[in-house]
């Protein structure tokens, strides 16, 4: 498995696992023209996120990315992990691990990153279960949105 960051030339692909993800988590048809858009805008602009994808014989096989979010409490910058998604034919063989563990290394090596957040939709106990096997600890927020 080899984890790179993603290029504008993944673009199809990774707007294709994104549709995948919003279907198969909360039963929601994504837009395919606005998707690709956002994946574009992001791809071509770091400040909004990053996108890492990981490869097995030159496919690509899953993908995480990462925004970022700056807390004056801890004088650093958090990662928060979101858009992951493996391909159905490779859950369960490391992958989502492989993934985590990249962005892990980035967040090691770099002193202004102060931890990795994300969230989980509540019923997906499955992918809550991975998270803590990673060592995540659940927290005691809630998240509202507009």
């Amino acid at each position: 498995m080899i984890v790179r960051k993603a290029n504008i030339n993944d673009v199809n692909k990774i707007a294709e696992y994104n549709y995948n993800l919003a279907f198969e988590t909360e039963d929601k048809k994504l837009n395919m023209e606005v998707l690709t858009k956002g994946v574009t805008a992001l791809l071509k602009d770091e400040n909004k996120g990053v996108y890492h994808v990981c490869e097995i014989d030159g496919n690509i096989v899953g993908q995480i990315m990462y925004t970022f979010e700056w807390s004056d409490w801890r004088n650093g910058t958090f990662l928060w992990i979101q858009s992951v998604y493996v391909d159905k034919n490779y859950r369960g063989k490391g992958v989502f691990k492989t993934l985590y563990n990249h962005i892990k290394n980035i967040c090691d090596k770099d002193k202004n990153i102060c931890g990795i957040r994300l969230y989980v939709e509540r019923e997906n106990y499955v992918a809550q279960k991975t998270y803590k096997s990673l060592g995540m600890e659940e927290c005691n927020y809630y998240m509202y949105e507009y």
